[in-house]
């Protein structure tokens, strides 16, 4: 059991330390805003413009002929009425020149991560695919589709969930890390 809950806290450490040593291409920044609650709300009582954003911190492996490989850090808060938070890694592959076309990427990617919500804080797993495209050299304009296990509704209402999100968000290269 005690494994189970510092396989995360590992997880993270193997990765930012990896990325110190082995990095050859980028450090990524993005934000991104959940559009369902931005523009319409929900049926839970949240109202249109409704904060839920989600910060994350990405590595860009270098390039091959197909992609490359991504990991990182994500930090999402939601202003709910019952305040929700979720601190997680991920870990993926980026396809590069979908449709013949470079400055369009695809990415999926898989990540674990802990919620907090009502003084519990409990494990959960997502997957995304995330769509970028270049708007210059170092910055993307980015949609994320991620599908998050609710554990938090478990506890609290007795009915665990997956819940699927549109986020949508800008992506900005904070530096490279290339290696000659």
């Amino acid at each position: 059991m005690i494994i189970k809950k510092k396989f995360p806290l590992f997880f993270l450490l193997f990765i930012m330390s990896s990325a110190i040593t082995c990095a050859q291409n980028s450090i990524n920044f993005s934000l991104h805003q959940d559009f369902k609650l931005l523009v319409f709300g929900d049926q839970l009582g949240n109202r249109a413009g409704t904060l839920d954003l989600i910060a994350r911190v990405k590595y860009e492996a270098k390039d091959r002929p197909l992609g490359f490989v991504i990991y990182g850090l994500e930090y999402e808060k939601a202003l709910l009425a019952d305040p929700y938070t979720r601190l997680g890694s991920f870990a993926g592959f980026t396809f590069m020149d979908i449709f013949n076309d470079y400055n369009f990427h695809a990415t999926s990617s898989l990540g674990a991560g802990f919620i907090n919500r009502k003084e519990h804080t409990l494990f959960s797993w997502s997957a995304s695919i995330q769509l970028d495209y270049f708007i210059t050299s170092s910055l993307k304009i980015s949609v994320l589709n991620q599908l998050t296990e609710r554990t938090d509704l478990k506890v609290l209402y007795g009915d665990l969930k997956y819940r699927y999100s549109l986020f949508v968000g800008l992506e900005i290269r904070l530096f490279g890390l290339n290696k000659n």
